[in-house]
């Protein structure tokens, strides 16, 4: 059992090891928002997230999602909270922007600023030719051999954000083809059922969700430690918005190699 100062120097070394990991973890948490007929009205509203190891909370943040007409936009800020605050100063902002089109996300562009103490990254590309462009990165992924890639595996990619949008289009059943400025992946569901989720963290009754099993297909641009971390499997827990014919995930649950990651979201209540 880990106590005191033994707990904080655990997470300080398990937290720096893995830092890639959860910043790439949260990302795609953060991200996962789910819309089914995203082109009737106009839509503005913000969810708020929050994310566990080990039941410690890791991170909280804010989704704001707006649609109008053939047009999309979203943005993410999250933020390191409590003990995880403490060993890293984390702090990340993703947007992304683009067209609907037959009721999919078109890429546009896509920005995603990390900040981790003194240090900090972006990626920024624009999406609108037919294969992505690197616009700007730090670090720069196109000075790394390992993360070279062929240009047939770009054809026809998502940023990761719209990438996730469209897959829940046709409800879990789909996979799509995403890019991220570094790795080339497919975001494959594997199984999906209705599920009742009753748990203690969304501090509400049971409520009827479409639980999803996925898996992610690493197609290029991975490093060798990234292969060996970076999970494979998830389950996700979505269910429908209270106002808005889209739907969201509730709960998102990644086995790591350091324990439990969970994801939890809320409706923000005015």
């Amino acid at each position: 059992m880990i106590h005191g100062l033994s707990l904080l120097k655990y997470y300080n070394r398990m937290l720096y090891k893995n830092k890639k990991l959860l910043i790439s973890l949260l990302f795609f948490l953060s991200c996962f928002m789910l819309s089914k007929y995203i082109s009737a009205y106009p839509i503005n509203d913000k969810l708020l997230l929050s994310s566990y190891v080990r039941g410690i909370p890791l991170a909280k943040g804010e989704v704001l999602i707006k649609l109008k007409k053939n047009k999309y936009s979203v943005k993410v800020d999250a933020h390191s909270v409590g003990l995880f605050s403490i060993v890293l100063d984390w702090r990340q902002t993703i947007k992304s922007f683009g067209k609907i089109e037959n009721n999919k996300f078109i890429s546009f562009r896509y920005r995603s600023s990390d900040f981790r103490g003194k240090k900090n990254g972006h990626m920024e590309i624009d999406f609108k030719n037919i294969l992505p462009n690197i616009i700007s990165a730090q670090p720069d992924p196109r000075e790394d051999d390992r993360r070279t890639m062929s240009d047939s595996f770009l054809l026809k990619t998502n940023d990761p954000v719209a990438g996730i949008f469209n897959l829940a289009l046709e409800q879990c059943n789909n996979t799509v083809k995403v890019f991220d400025g570094k790795r080339r992946y497919n975001i494959k569901i594997i199984k999906k059922e209705v599920s009742v989720l009753d748990d203690s963290y969304l501090g509400e009754n049971a409520v009827e969700t479409i639980k999803c099993n996925y898996e992610i297909e690493r197609i290029a641009g991975y490093t060798k430690k990234e292969l060996e971390k970076f999970p494979k499997k998830g389950k996700i827990w979505i269910k429908k918005h209270s106002k808005f014919s889209f739907f969201y995930p509730v709960k998102i649950q990644i086995k790591t190699n350091w324990g439990k990651f969970l994801c939890y979201t809320k409706e923000r209540r005015i």
